[in-house]
């Protein structure tokens, strides 16, 4: 059942089919193990580049090896000449079937399993999934994150403290809130961006040791609508405008250990 999606939905612009092309079509299978995946492999060079990870939200779900790519720009921008010439990179785009997600075991451990496999087959990938439950579970392997209209349970938040994450959030975000907050409910179940954010801000000022930097941008109301003309979920939208180069320069900075 595919998701019913509202007309001012985010669509691809010109010239991202040309950048699918970029992406080879693969498949990841291991014991019972299978994941679809398309992956963009940076011309030769010198030196180790990095992995990006691309993982696709729920309008995208399905067996097509083409969506998570053809839906929305975000998943080809890094393609682009403009990156590519900065910081050339590795990017992997899986895709998970209808009536699944990133969180069920099963997706988790073959995304994990591609990863280990894209290692052992590239060893020009510099070591250095949803997106907030693989940092919770994988902190010694990512360098950086940016988490666009995510959500997460408070189970193990603590870990979010180990790994450098941009948070983005469309404040009047109605499929995925930015807060899960409300006067009834002051600890919800699911801690939006938002949310997630104020726990930070807390927990570092509370915490003994140093922690990881995490930044959040929030849209204000009506602001996806003004700008873009889409809902306000699809805060992918201005993340890939090259307005936002700061956050993509951000990330690429980030090293293991490192700054």
């Amino acid at each position: 059942m595919k998701m019913l999606l509202p007309p001012n939905w985010d669509v691809a612009g010109p010239g991202n089919e040309e950048l699918c092309a970029k992406f080879d079509k693969l498949n990841y299978r291991a014991g019972g193990s299978y994941l679809p995946y398309r992956l963009f492999s940076p011309v030769k060079n010198t030196g180790p580049v990095p992995l990006v990870i691309y993982l696709h939200g729920a309008d995208a779900a399905g067996d097509d090896n083409g969506l998570q790519l053809s839906m929305h720009d975000i998943g080809t921008l890094l393609a682009r000449d403009i990156f590519q010439k900065r910081h050339p990179c590795y990017i992997m785009a899986p895709q998970y079937g209808e009536m699944r997600h990133w969180s069920m075991p099963e997706i988790r451990d073959a995304l994990w399993g591609l990863i280990e496999n894209m290692l052992k087959e590239h060893d020009d990938i510099d070591r250095g999934r949803g997106t907030l439950r693989a940092l919770k579970e994988h902190t010694d392997f990512f360098a950086a994150s940016i988490c666009i209209c995510g959500a997460t349970g408070s189970w193990e938040i603590d870990r979010l403290l180990e790994v450098p994450i941009w948070l983005v959030h469309a404040k009047d975000d109605n499929i995925v809130k930015a807060s899960y907050r409300t006067s009834e409910r002051t600890e919800p179940a699911n801690l939006g961006s938002h949310d997630i954010y104020e726990w930070y801000l807390k927990a570092k000022d509370e915490a003994e040791g140093p922690v990881s930097e995490m930044r959040y941008t929030e849209y204000p109301e009506g602001f996806m609508e003004k700008e873009y003309g889409v809902n306000p979920h699809c805060s992918w939208v201005a993340v890939s405008d090259l307005k936002s180069m700061d956050m993509w320069e951000w990330m690429f900075a980030k090293r293991l250990g490192g700054a």
